[in-house]
């Protein structure tokens, strides 16, 4: 009987499993966004890029990583459920390579996890005359990623697993 128990509640926590076969996860804390296994929150206050990076640190998570077309269109719609336009964001992504030639640019995320998609706006990333290596969401017509300098101030994105 105990046996028949365990396979019960095995089958339903699979049976209430996401989209992706994945077990449910809990939900976001008040603020936060859920998608998929991951919550998010957009900040308005601008900061520097560090800044924002220490600030979604310090609530748990890290700026955010976008790994598919999808995730990058959730995120523009976060932003702009906030700010009813797109409004130029940081994200967590940065060139650890400290030179000024494009071939040389070495991309990553600051959640440590795999630069496998990306979104540049058309020409980006091209560090215009100066060495721009973070990342900002939402640059110029297209709503595509711009590198710039990691010094201007902009609003941000935090995200942090939901598990």
């Amino acid at each position: 009987m105990a046996m028949l128990t365990v396979l019960l509640l095995l089958s339903a926590a699979f049976a209430l499993g996401d989209a992706d076969g994945l077990l449910a996860v809990e939900p976001c804390l008040s603020g936060w966004t859920a998608y998929r296994s991951h919550c998010f929150m957009f900040i308005k206050r601008a900061r520097t890029w560090p800044e924002a990076e220490r600030h979604c640190i310090s609530l748990g998570a890290n700026l955010a990583s976008v790994h598919s077309s999808e995730e990058a269109q959730f995120l523009q719609g976060v932003v702009f459920s906030e700010t009813g336009r797109f409004t130029p964001t940081w994200i967590g992504g940065f060139d650890a390579v400290k030179v000024m030639l494009e071939k040389d640019r070495l991309w990553f995320w600051s959640d440590g996890s795999k630069f496998d998609y990306q979104d540049w706006s058309q020409g980006e990333p091209n560090n215009s005359g100066v060495r721009e290596p973070c990342i900002v969401m939402n640059s110029g017509g297209e709503q595509g990623w711009n590198d710039i300098a990691c010094g201007n101030r902009l609003p941000l994105v935090c995200s942090r697993i939901t598990c």
